[in-house]
């Protein structure tokens, strides 16, 4: 398990776009040809959703394993290498942390294919065009936020059951578009 770190949740920020652009622009030479796609995800990427204010980005590479070769290259721009099983996810993982802990940024990069990457992408895009479903994740982070803001652990797992539920309704979703 994951050590707690200090995190909050706040209301939707429009600079949490401009910060995307930023971070992506920032990591975008590092991964050179190796790069396919760079998304900006998580609930940053949702208009109106609450969240930490912590901007996940996608990245989508044609070789995975050619990306601890840039190592070095993402701690002079700013991001710490996580590696393979910091999320568990099958990811290389990048983390951007304020001098007091607070996640500023997380990358997660995925080799193209990974199940993972439409997942991701469709939960977005379905939470983007559905306020119920946007509504719903928005009022369980704020409660989870209140019984566990000392615990990130805590607020982390208590979204998984939501998250999983959404996933499913988008997935019908997507088949009737």
């Amino acid at each position: 398990m994951r050590t707690h770190r200090p995190y909050e949740i706040r209301e939707y920020d429009p600079k949490w776009k401009d910060l995307f652009f930023e971070y992506a622009e920032a990591i975008r030479p590092i991964f050179g040809n190796n790069l396919i796609a760079i998304e900006h995800m998580g609930s940053t990427s949702i208009e109106g959703m609450v969240g930490k204010p912590q901007i996940d980005i996608l990245v989508i590479v044609k070789d995975l394993s050619k990306v601890k070769e840039q190592y070095e290259e993402f701690r002079l721009a700013g991001f710490t290498p996580q590696g393979t099983e910091y999320v568990g996810i099958g990811d290389e993982y990048f983390t951007k942390d304020d001098l007091n802990g607070m996640r500023l940024a997380g990358v997660h990069t995925f080799q193209e294919g990974h199940p993972e990457i439409a997942e991701t992408l469709l939960f977005r895009d379905y939470l983007r065009s559905n306020k119920e479903d946007r509504d719903l994740y928005i009022d369980t982070k704020r409660n989870l936020y209140a019984e566990h803001k000392d615990n990130y652990n805590g607020y982390d797992s208590g979204k998984k059951n939501i998250i999983n539920e959404i996933k499913f309704r988008a997935k019908e979703w997507l088949k009737n578009i």
